[in-house]
């Protein structure tokens, strides 16, 4: 009989008496197939709006714990963080983790040995969206009723009344503070497996939150526990920034330099693809040169930091005919994916510090009809993304 204890997405605990297995085949076949299986898919060909990619690895961690064991390597390899609360599940999954190594639990398992790669966003999860109106609308709802109960007796405080009446920046201001709040709970938790993960694909909501917890936990020299380092322990080598345009600044102009930024050697912005479609048509269609917006998102970050920095990329897409583009749902975009050819655009960041008012590019062979783009400049590359 089993007795699942589950956070989400992520197994944390069981105890089993777990039925016996009667297989034909010997146990290294069966673990050999069970490993492969366990492998999460991420196809844009699937439902993955619906679909949890882990779920048949979750099975398997159910048949016993030596199957479970073995397979937890190939499960935690690349974690996708997308839905609101998938950070926050996750963290439950550490804690339980944590509890297990102080009890010397034969479940434990250390997750920082095994995370190679990590996406936290939920920027592209319709969902998110849909149920936040959702929950606004009902918030808005629930003031504007306690609003015109008590209407009569604000009526002597102009400006009280003028701020009770506007319910949208209430409500936006109470759900802000909140989710921010367990955002940084949530990261400072997770902050030795995503440390320790070699690529990381992160928001900027996100991301500033794992800078300010890694400059305090540096600055009072606190020991993060990643690999056994008394030094700065993170290993992240790729860092992908998830474009979000209300957030994009908050590095600009930063005179402080951050740990965690200063030992990032590969850069890359992934952009936004319905907020950035017009941009980036005129790329696409080789009337305009990838230069300009690039040299605008360079100047978003703080040079001083990027110590270690030696390439910067942009990754964008061959947009379709914009009455093609303007037929997808948003829904659509956001559940099932677009099939697009996809480009990178690497720039030498040596190069680039010596003469930032300047990217060099050199000729220029583009088209349309979806045929290789080609840009040939010095410290500049263009090709497809591998």
């Amino acid at each position: 009989m089993l007795k699942v204890f589950k956070a989400g997405p992520f197994l944390t605990s069981y105890v089993s008496n777990p039925s016996i297995m009667a297989p034909k085949l010997p146990i290294e076949i069966i673990l050999t197939i069970c490993k492969d299986a366990a492998q999460p898919t991420f196809s844009q060909r699937e439902k993955y709006d619906i679909k949890n990619p882990y779920s048949t690895a979750l099975s398997l961690c159910l048949v016993s714990r030596l199957v479970r064991r073995i397979i937890l390597p190939d499960f935690l390899h690349t974690i996708l963080l997308r839905r609101r609360h998938s950070l926050k599940k996750f963290a439950n999954a550490l804690l339980m983790q944590k509890a297990y190594a102080e009890k010397k639990s034969d479940l434990f398992f250390d997750y920082t040995s095994a995370v190679q790669r990590m996406w936290i966003s939920d920027a592209f999860d319709y969902f998110v969206y849909a149920e936040a109106r959702s929950e606004y609308e009902e918030a808005r709802s629930e003031d504007e009723e306690a609003q015109s109960e008590d209407e009569e007796a604000q009526s002597e405080d102009e400006e009280a009344r003028s701020e009770d009446e506007d319910p949208h920046l209430r409500w936006g201001i109470r759900n802000f503070l909140s989710k921010n709040d367990e955002r940084a709970r949530n990261i400072s938790v997770s902050l030795p497996v995503i440390l320790a993960a070699p690529e990381l694909a992160v928001d900027y909501g996100h991301l500033k939150h794992i800078i300010w917890r890694v400059q305090d936990a540096w600055s009072s020299r606190t020991d993060l526990n990643v690999g056994g380092h008394s030094s700065f322990p993170g290993k992240t080598k790729n860092l992908t920034i998830i474009r979000q345009g209300h957030h994009e600044h908050f590095l600009h102009n930063t005179v402080e330099t951050f740990v965690f930024l200063a030992s990032i050697p590969h850069l890359t912005h992934l952009i936004d693809l319905a907020e950035h479609s017009l941009m980036f048509r005129g790329i696409s269609c080789g009337t305009e040169s990838p230069k300009f917006p690039v040299y605008l998102w360079m100047r978003d970050h703080t040079w001083n930091s990027m110590e270690s920095l030696e390439t910067f990329s942009v990754v964008y897409p061959h947009l379709p005919p914009i009455h093609d583009f303007k037929s997808i749902t948003y829904a659509a975009y956001a559940t099932r994916g677009i099939d697009l050819h996809v480009e990178r655009f690497t720039v030498s960041a040596a190069l680039y510090k010596q003469d930032p008012e300047v990217l060099p590019v050199g000729a220029t062979v583009v088209s349309c009809d979806g045929s290789f783009h080609s840009i040939f400049g010095l410290g500049i590359k263009l090709g497809p993304v591998g």
